[in-house]
């Protein structure tokens, strides 16, 4: 705090004060269905889930600053491991993104960082959708990772 008593000013230099400050907003992620793999048919022993046509597909939206560029980038393939043994399965994960909540005119997204921006209610969807090859799977449950990054640009 700086304070300035005008009665004992006599003689001053002229005082300048520059202040400068980044505000970074934050991104929120919200999950509004999960993935189902339960539900989508094996072919020779792959199960897909198209991210813009699979009813079967996860649901995601991001909030943040309406308007504003964005950059996605996710890992394209995560190791599941069954949750009662040591067996995995790797899944090839693809995404589709829009700005509008329409899964069926999402873009597929390429694994490289691509850039996007918000609409303006500051929404961007996400549809989570992929492959895995079943042929050597040990029935149970896997489960597994999926790491998604979205930032500012």
């Amino acid at each position: 705090m700086i304070l300035f008593n005008p009665t004992s000013a006599v003689a001053q230099d002229e005082l300048s004060i520059n202040v400068s400050a980044e505000v970074i907003s934050s991104i929120e992620m919200i999950t509004l269905k999960s993935m189902r793999l339960s539900g989508a048919e094996a072919n020779n022993n792959i199960i897909e889930i198209d991210p813009t046509t699979s009813a079967n597909a996860g649901k995601m939206v991001a909030y943040g600053t309406p308007n504003s560029e964005i950059r996605i980038s996710y890992l394209p393939s995560r190791e599941l491991t069954r949750m009662q043994g040591t067996e995995s399965l790797t899944f090839n994960y693809q995404i589709a993104g829009n700005q509008q909540e329409d899964q069926v005119s999402a873009e597929i997204m390429d694994v490289e960082n691509r850039d996007f921006s918000f609409n303006e209610d500051g929404q961007f969807f996400l549809w989570i959708g992929g492959s895995v090859n079943i042929s050597s799977a040990v029935p149970g449950n896997y489960q597994g990772d999926f790491t998604l990054e979205i930032e500012y640009i």
